[in-house]
């Protein structure tokens, strides 16, 4: 049976097919335990984008140290894709991925100038320096709360991400704790 095409005029691509840089937004991945190298490695294979974010890690073993490179999201990794243009699914199923992290059965996308802010704090090696991220003395806006749209100045940035502000009330620099997400750093 042959099939005749009796269209005349240029065929028109559906919109989903068109590339979109905009469109292309950054997911995570779960990976098995100590398996992220392995993981990336696949999925650059595969023709995916991937930032794997690392840090410097000294192990002891019978009286002997060593410096390693390890992942800086223990059984982590992000993965850059157009979900409406690309084929997302073989993430699951590639070798060293658990799974792409999902909701309603789609991938859920990581919060817009996340994975884009810690890339600019990662050196040619893929170590990542997270106090380069926030620094004593930068100038911040309060999003949420009973602060919310006031000025403060960065004062303490914690091991554990416990983030410290002196805000300004009443003629007095006042320090008061609060989670990363509700303040944004002012350029």
């Amino acid at each position: 049976m042959r099939i005749i095409d009796t269209h005349d005029g240029p065929i028109s691509e559906p919109l989903e097919d068109l590339h979109d840089a905009r469109a292309e937004r950054w997911y995570v991945v779960q990976t098995h335990q100590r398996s992220e190298g392995l993981a990336e490695r696949h999925l650059l294979s595969q023709n995916f984008r991937t930032f794997l974010p690392k840090r410097r890690r000294t192990l002891r073993h019978a009286r002997s140290m060593r410096t390693v490179c390890a992942a800086y999201f223990d059984c982590y990794l992000f993965v850059g894709l157009d979900i409406q243009r690309h084929r997302w699914s073989p993430i699951n199923s590639t070798i060293g991925v658990r799974k792409l992290i999902m909701a309603n059965h789609k991938p859920i996308p990581v919060p817009q100038g996340v994975v884009e802010s810690l890339m600019q704090v990662t050196d040619e090696e893929g170590i990542l320096h997270p106090k380069d991220i926030l620094k004593y003395g930068q100038k911040i806006r309060v999003h949420d709360g009973p602060f919310a749209g006031q000025l403060a100045t960065m004062d303490y940035v914690g091991r554990s991400g416990a983030v410290r502000i002196l805000m300004d009330i009443m003629h007095r620099s006042v320090s008061m704790y609060i989670d990363r997400d509700r303040f944004s750093v002012i350029k």
